[in-house]
């Protein structure tokens, strides 16, 4: 990209002298050579806290303690979204996979194709011109009202007005996310109950509940599962185009606001850390597929 992030930092603050970009370009390590700067990464990166440097748009606050700033809000918006999500997309997967064909399951199927070929962010805006902008029904933008400060979700006392803030982005990565679970669980379900083993625990004389829920949607959950461990991956990026729209102070909109800002040093923590999350979570859908498949665990 042209530009040279450095002018950015001082214009605001100094003149944009040779002078000063030199001192700057030692101040934080931008002269030595590439693997000596590599070198220098890995050993911050290795300590703790971990040392991402210091933001251009944030100095002299560190890398690491804006992006905590931000981390709660982004954790509460986009992890409380994933599991009502989660819930009710399986159970309306579950409910029409049993009934294939059906007009429940026609209507569900229906509804859940049109949200999967939305784009999100075309929804929220829609959501927020209807219901914020003309009805005056939600806040357009921020996660607290004027006067409220916290740096957490859990500190503010009056859970109404942070649900009231949250309701319109919340909604628009619920209606996002909700096709997928939906119609991936319809599938597998109406699968598995073809399967021989539903036949014979039916013969059995086995429940109809229990041969649902105890052992078709049981193995139905495996595919879930993988999704789930993405969801849960991308909770720590967030919904970036969604935090935009509605002004969340998340760190999808901290990533904006980084790139914009040219502030490399806070992309790089960020990256860092989005990427580390997805490794984990995708690990520990992993470990929770063995507990489910006993064939896994295995």
């Amino acid at each position: 990209m042209p530009g040279n992030a450095l002018y950015y930092f001082v214009n605001p603050r100094i003149m944009a002298t040779p002078g000063a970009v030199a001192a700057l370009m030692q101040r934080f390590g931008l002269d030595k050579p590439l693997w000596v700067q590599f070198q220098l990464y890995w050993v911050n990166l290795l300590s703790w806290p971990p040392n991402f440097g210091v933001s251009y748009l944030y100095y002299p606050e560190s890398v690491f303690s804006v992006i905590m700033r931000y981390l709660p809000w982004t954790l509460f918006l986009v992890g409380v979204s994933t599991v009502i999500t989660a819930i009710v997309g399986i159970l309306v997967g579950v409910w029409t996979g049993k009934r294939p064909g059906s007009k429940l399951d026609t209507v569900s199927v229906s509804i859940s194709m049109i949200l999967w070929t939305m784009p999100f962010f075309w929804l929220g805006i829609i959501l927020l011109w209807i219901f914020a902008i003309s009805l005056q029904w939600f806040p357009v933008s921020g996660a607290t009202s004027a006067g409220i400060t916290a740096n957490s979700p859990l500190e503010i006392r009056d859970s109404g007005d942070l649900l009231w803030h949250a309701f319109l982005p919340m909604t628009t990565l619920i209606a996002a996310a909700y096709a997928g679970y939906s119609l991936i669980m319809r599938n597998t379900m109406v699968n598995e109950l073809s399967q021989d083993y539903i036949l014979l625990a039916r013969a059995k004389g086995l429940r109809e509940n229990a041969v649902i829920f105890g052992h078709a949607a049981r193995n139905a959950m495996l595919p879930m599962i993988t999704l789930i461990g993405l969801n849960l991956g991308y909770v720590v990026s967030g919904a970036l185009l969604v935090e935009i729209v509605f002004g969340y102070p998340g760190l999808g909109l901290l990533t904006y606001r980084a790139v914009l800002a040219h502030d490399y040093p806070l992309l790089q923590g960020l990256f860092f850390i989005i990427s580390l999350t997805v490794i984990i979570a995708n690990y520990l859908a992993d470990i929770t597929y063995a507990f489910l498949d006993p064939r896994i665990k295995f």
